[in-house]
């Protein structure tokens, strides 16, 4: 990407939730970013090699039209991709196998600007839907991606309004070109590592990276120590990141239930919930538990109790103790935890402290130990 150079390791959380299309070869565990993982296509010559012509067309403007239209898989054919740079406006035409998605990101960094989707207007010297290397204006940059390479025998556009070219050879009727890796890495695709046809695609959510900035801003800023030789050099820079947010949203997909959040104690935003269906006999226990240092949200509305257990659920506090009329017949509160360990127990008054006490310090527990 444009801020880490040449490297990057990203740590993901996978979930149908994420932002992200990661790839994942089961075989070898390999995974990638799809943005920077290679794609790499093994072409097999389909039709026979034959002379370019020119077809007549008539409004087959998409892939599936021409499949359909010559009777040819998507393999044999070359689709035109237009962007225009962010800095003039320029424009540029990626040429990539039809059954294949430019990646953008790709696309970016081979050129070394930005780009944004093309406005193709009645002056730019392009046909939509017609749209091919032959006869292309010098004022457009043109790529190609490694899907093309060699194919002899590819139907394209050529750059007429309902016309289309058959048998088109890239070298011997474009000329030599530099094959570039432009494409998006599919479902099925082949494993960069191991070589196998078993990649899948998987969403998943970006929770922490690390980019390897080498001597790139130190150098741009001139930034320089003396080393114990007196020599000066470039300190090698590194930046790491922890998406606080993104690690909210990460541990609610991972710890919920059907009712709300699970928080796990050590991040949760209250450790302890307590509901109180009569104020008066509640109101010691949370300037107790106040006093012992454990955060408490203090529910005392005049609700009615399904209705607050339903928005305690929702909150996702780990600990609840509810003090009622009922339980305070017997001199108790009810405590429970939100991921159902314990469940509606009954501990005297006395005691609840020590007994909240205990569960924190277990449920913490619980957590550092997979930390270790």
């Amino acid at each position: 990407g444009m801020m880490g150079g040449s490297l990057s390791h990203e740590y993901m959380l996978l979930t149908p939730a994420g932002e992200d299309s990661i790839a994942i070869c089961p075989e070898c565990g390999y995974s990638a970013n799809v943005e920077a993982a290679p794609s790499i296509v093994h072409n097999e010559n389909k039709l026979p090699k034959e002379e370019m012509r020119e077809v007549e067309t008539p409004g087959v403007g998409t892939i599936e039209d021409l499949c359909e239209f010559l009777n040819i898989p998507a393999e044999n054919t070359c689709k035109a991709v237009v962007y225009q740079k962010n800095e003039d406006d320029s424009y540029i035409v990626a040429f990539i196998r039809g059954d294949l998605d430019i990646n953008e990101t790709k696309l970016v960094n081979a050129l070394g600007c930005d780009i944004h989707p093309a406005e193709i207007t009645a002056d730019c010297e392009l046909n939509a839907g017609f749209i091919g290397p032959v006869g292309l204006s010098d004022k457009i940059t043109v790529l190609f991606d490694n899907s093309l390479k060699g194919v002899d025998n590819f139907a394209t556009g050529a750059n007429k309004v309902d016309k289309h070219y058959v048998g088109f050879n890239i070298e011997r009727d474009y000329g030599e070109v530099e094959y570039l890796d432009l494409a998006k890495i599919t479902e099925g695709g082949t494993c960069p590592e191991c070589g196998k046809h078993t990649i899948t695609i998987s969403r998943g959510i970006e929770v922490g990276n690390i980019f390897q900035l080498g001597t790139k801003y130190s150098k741009t800023m001139n930034f320089k120590y003396t080393d114990e030789n007196g020599e000066e050099k470039y300190p090698i820079m590194g930046c790491y990141g922890i998406g606080v947010g993104r690690m909210a949203a990460s541990i609610c997909e991972v710890r919920h239930d059907d009712y709300g959040p699970i928080w796990p104690i050590t991040i949760a935003p209250w450790q302890v919930h307590l509901c109180c269906l009569r104020s008066d006999d509640a109101d010691k226990l949370y300037e107790t538990l106040q006093n012992k240092g454990i955060e408490v949200i203090y529910d005392d509305r005049k609700a009615r109790p399904g209705a607050m257990f339903a928005d305690a659920d929702l909150l996702g506090v780990p600990v609840r103790v509810v003090v009622s009329p009922r339980n305070l017949k017997e001199n108790a509160v009810e405590i429970s935890t939100r991921d159902k360990q314990i469940d509606k127990q009954k501990t005297p008054m006395d005691d609840a402290v020590a007994e909240v006490e205990r569960i924190i310090k277990k449920l913490t527990d619980d957590i550092y130990e997979h930390v270790k």
